[in-house]
């Protein structure tokens, strides 16, 4: 399986958890761009007091760690600059156990999709960015459930690490001032 799908079913392995399946993925992902820019600005506003006004702050609690250097993620930004929208296929992942939809699909009643998985959880998703050295990777997504106006319940960008040939999430970064 190569590193992508990887990182991809690891992912949704893990947003599996604590009880909720995911059944759907939006077929239009976000630009991968996007978990960097979450990333470069968490870092960017580090020093800033929580009361002041921070566009995108780390889950948890400070001291805070910045695996990854910001130079290199300026790097990561600059080579994927010219990213185009891409559109998921079920090849894109190992073994999918839930639908590829459209957005469409997700928040219009009155179509098949959308009533058999009318409140079910589902995910948009950005192709993964990995460090050159493969031990990181960022991914950015969105959950929602399907019914609820195809709105995003949160804005995440998440940083994976390879621990012993597994994806895990070893942070998030969110930004506190966009309200689903």
């Amino acid at each position: 399986m190569n590193v992508e799908k990887q990182i991809l079913r690891d992912f949704i392995d893990e947003q599996n958890k604590n009880g909720r399946t995911i059944k759907v993925i939006v077929d239009k992902s976000y630009p991968r761009t996007k978990s960097l820019d979450y990333y470069v600005m968490a870092y960017e506003d580090r020093n800033i007091r929580m009361g002041d006004w921070i566009r995108v702050t780390p889950n948890g609690y400070p001291p805070y760690n910045w695996p990854i250097d910001i130079n290199v993620v300026k790097e990561l930004k600059s080579k994927y600059k010219n990213d185009i929208t891409y559109y998921w296929k079920k090849k894109d992942f190992y073994r999918p156990k839930f639908k590829i939809i459209s957005e469409y699909e997700s928040r219009t009643s009155r179509n098949p999709i959308f009533e058999k998985f009318l409140f079910s959880s589902g995910l948009y998703i950005s192709k993964p960015v990995m460090t050159l050295d493969n031990k990181y990777a960022f991914i950015f997504y969105s959950d929602f459930s399907v019914g609820t106006g195809g709105t995003a319940g949160r804005y995440e960008a998440a940083l994976l690490e390879n621990v012993n040939g597994k994806w895990k999430i070893i942070a998030t970064y969110i930004d506190p001032n966009v309200i689903s």
